[in-house]
Formats: C-alpha cells, sequence, structure tokens
C-alpha cells in the first residue's frame, strides 16, 4: 500500500498481524491479494478487502484481518469514522481479539475521544495484558488527557514489559520533560542514544531537555550532533538558534531561527509547547 499512515499505532498493530506465521502458509489464496499484501494504491486495497469480506469467507481470522487493513487504509487518509467502523465489525466477528480493542482505540485517540480508547485498551489489556504497546498507547491517551501521573505509570509498564524498545524510554522521557522532572528526562533519552546513536530526534528531545535544564553547552552539542544527523531539522535548528543567543549575543542564532521558520512556519509555537520560553 503506497501511503503514508499518520497513525503510528495502527502500523504497530497491523504489523504485528501482518507478520504472524498464522498468516502465511501456502494453501492461502490470498497470497496474491492486494488486501493481504498491501500493493497497489489506498483503494485498491481497500476495495480488494471490501471483495474479500463480500466474498463469504468462513475463514474468521482473515476477515477480521481484512477489517483491519482497512481500517488502516482509512486511518491514512484521514477517515477516523471509517476506520472505526472496520473494527467494530472486526470486534462483533470476535470479541476475544485483544489486538482489534488496541487497533480501535489508535482510532478513538486520533480523534480525540479518549474515554473510549481508553475502555477499549482497558479490554485489550484484560485479555493480553503482556502486550507493552497496550501499555504505551493508554499512556499516551493519559497524557492527551493531562493525567501525566496516570501516563508515567503505563510507560514504566511499557519498558518493563519491552525493556529493549527504544520507543518506551523515548516516550517517558517526554512524560518526564511535562512533569519538569528533566534529570530523569535526560536518563531516557540517554537510553534511546545508546540503543541507537544515529536517532536524531533523541538528541534533539535529550537537547531540549538540557536547554530546559540551562545547561546550554550540552543542550548546543546534541543540536549540532542532531544536524549532523537530520541536516536542517526545524527543531534542531531552533536549538541550535536559541543556545547560540542565549551564550551570544541575541542575534547570533538568527540565522538558524529564520531557516527553521521558513521550513516549518509553526515550529515556535511547537517549541513552546516543550515548556521552553
Amino acid at each position: 500500500m503506497r501511503v503514508r499512515a499518520p497513525y503510528a499505532f495502527f502500523c504497530a498493530a497491523l504489523s504485528g498481524a501482518l507478520l504472524s506465521p498464522a498468516w502465511f502458509t501456502p494453501a492461502r489464496a490470498e497470497v496474491s491479494n492486494p488486501c493481504f499484501t498491501g500493493e497497489g494504491s489506498v483503494k485498491e486495497v481497500i476495495d480488494a478487502c471490501a471483495a474479500f469480506i463480500a466474498s463469504g469467507s468462513t475463514d474468521n481470522t482473515q476477515v477480521i484481518r481484512a477489517h483491519s487493513v482497512r481500517a488502516m487504509a482509512f486511518s491514512a487518509v484521514g477517515d477516523l469514522d471509517a476506520a472505526v467502523a472496520e473494527m467494530d465489525a472486526a470486534v462483533k466477528i470476535d470479541a476475544t481479539k485483544p489486538n482489534s480493542y488496541f487497533m480501535r482505540a489508535a482510532a478513538y485517540q486520533a480523534k480525540r475521544d479518549y474515554d473510549k480508547a481508553i475502555a477499549d485498551l482497558d479490554e485489550a489489556i484484560r485479555l493480553d495484558g503482556k502486550q507493552g504497546d497496550y501499555f504505551l498507547l493508554r499512556g499516551m491517551v493519559y497524557r492527551d488527557k493531562g493525567d501525566l501521573d496516570r501516563a508515567l505509570s503505563e510507560l514504566n509498564e511499557k519498558v518493563k514489559l519491552d525493556p529493549e524498545a527504544s520507543v518506551g524510554y523515548s516516550k517517558r522521557g517526554d512524560i518526564y520533560r511535562q512533569r519538569k522532572e528533566y534529570d530523569l528526562a535526560v536518563a531516557d533519552f540517554d537510553h534511546v542514544i545508546k540503543s541507537d546513536a544515529k536517532d536524531a530526534k533523541a538528541y534533539i528531545d535529550r537537547g531540549w531537555a538540557f536547554v530546559l535544564k540551562n545547561d546550554l553547552d550540552r543542550a548546543g552539542a546534541d543540536f549540532d550532533k542532531a544536524l549532523e544527523l537530520q541536516q536542517n531539522d526545524p527543531s534542531a535548528l531552533v536549538g541550535r538558534g536559541l543556545v547560540k543567543s542565549r551564550k551570544g549575543k541575541p542575534t547570533d542564532g538568527s540565522a538558524d531561527l529564520a531557516l527553521a521558520k521558513q521550513l516549518e512556519p509553526g515550529i515556535f509555537d511547537e517549541i513552546r509547547k516543550l515548556g521552553v520560553e
């Protein structure tokens, strides 16, 4: 499916389904179906899945999968109501599949219907409490609701279940930053960088934590490294410009700040959301 899906949790949920050995057996006729291969345009995938669903297949596992693929495709083009409807159908077929609740929760989060998202995640976790991504998404929903204590608790569980997954540390670092626990935020971003020294975003995240700690030397080094890895990243440019201005003359960072605004006009508003004045 040639599409940039904006909702990462749909992608994560679907990827887990697509990679399951249960989907791949030589006898399956669906191996060339765009619904299951992901090949083709969004419309072609949606239509192929609709045709498979309408075919009257009695293979509920594959029918649920077809609804899940349609949900991801609809979410990719911003039709979240249609995505929810697909996962409603999947849940109706088999209410014991935790991944269906997880994927529907992702759509509800994108719709900002946080209470329904949490209800679905509660059910997914009741059915399978060992999936770190379920706690990760529930943490992000609590964050969106402004409940940072609950969000932190969920992210702690994600890290406990998936200690090798950098995303848990990255998201928990964001929560620590919002809670103004900057040393803990830095420690989590350290872990991400240790796992992948070429992760530009991790240097940017840590750089802003250092800015909030007023450790401008280390912040500047992180923004420099991020720009080495990802040239002209707007957030890193703002960070480097801010550090230059604070360490030297107010105009020293003007070029970086101007370029950042040119590349992403709303970048200053995004930086203010980090708590940076």
